[in-house]
C-alpha cells in the first residue's frame, strides 16, 4: 500500500507543485573564477508549462544560457553541451547534480576527453550549486511572465535582455 500511494502522489501534479523544498544543505563556497567561462552550473527545469529546459550559467560572468530540451538523456546533454563549447570554449569545471545523465559513463567519458572537470554537487540538496539554482529560479520567473507563442522565441527573447543587461558582479 505505500508503495501504491508513493507513486500515486509521485504523479499528482498539485501534489508536486505544492510539495516542500528539499532540505537545504551548507552553502558550498566555490573558490573564484580564473575568467569567463571557467566553471560552468548545469541543471535542467522542469517540466514547466510541459517543456524541460537545460540551464548553463557561467561562475564568472553570470552568462545564462536557456536550452529547451526535447529529451533529457546523456545523447542530448552531450549534443547541446558540443553546441555551447564550440560557441564559448572548453570550461575547466562543470558542477551538475547526480542526475542520471551527468553519472552516465558516456558522459563521463566525453568530458574526460576533453580535459574538463566534473564536479557533482551534494545529493538531495540543490541548493549546494546555488549559481544554478538562482538562475533557474530567475528564467522560471521570467519565462513564465513572457506572453504565449513559441518555446524557443520565448527564450531568445529573455535571453536577449538577459544578456544586454550590466551584469552587477563584473560591470
Amino acid at each position: 500500500m505505500d508503495t501504491d500511494i508513493t507513486e500515486w502522489v509521485g504523479r499528482c501534479q498539485p501534489c508536486q507543485e505544492s510539495r516542500p523544498d528539499p532540505p537545504t544543505a551548507p552553502v558550498r563556497e566555490w573558490e573564484r573564477p580564473k575568467g569567463p567561462w571557467s566553471r560552468i552550473h548545469i541543471d535542467f527545469v522542469g517540466p514547466f508549462h510541459g517543456q524541460t529546459f537545460m540551464v548553463i550559467v557561467d561562475a564568472f560572468s553570470k552568462w545564462l544560457e536557456i536550452k529547451l530540451m526535447k529529451a533529457t538523456t546523456t545523447d542530448a546533454v552531450i549534443r547541446e553541451l558540443r553546441q555551447l563549447f564550440a560557441t564559448h570554449g572548453l570550461p575547466d569545471i562543470l558542477v551538475s547534480d547526480n542526475g542520471p545523465q551527468f553519472t552516465a559513463t558516456q558522459f563521463k567519458g566525453y568530458l574526460a576527453e576533453l580535459g574538463v572537470r566534473h564536479v557533482f554537487s551534494a545529493p538531495f540538496h540543490p541548493a549546494s550549486n546555488g549559481q544554478a539554482e538562482r538562475f533557474i529560479r530567475t528564467a522560471k520567473e521570467a519565462l513564465s511572465r513572457l506572453g504565449p507563442g513559441d518555446w524557443q522565441e520565448r527564450i531568445d527573447r529573455f535571453l536577449t535582455a538577459q544578456h544586454s543587461m550590466p551584469c552587477t558582479a563584473t560591470g
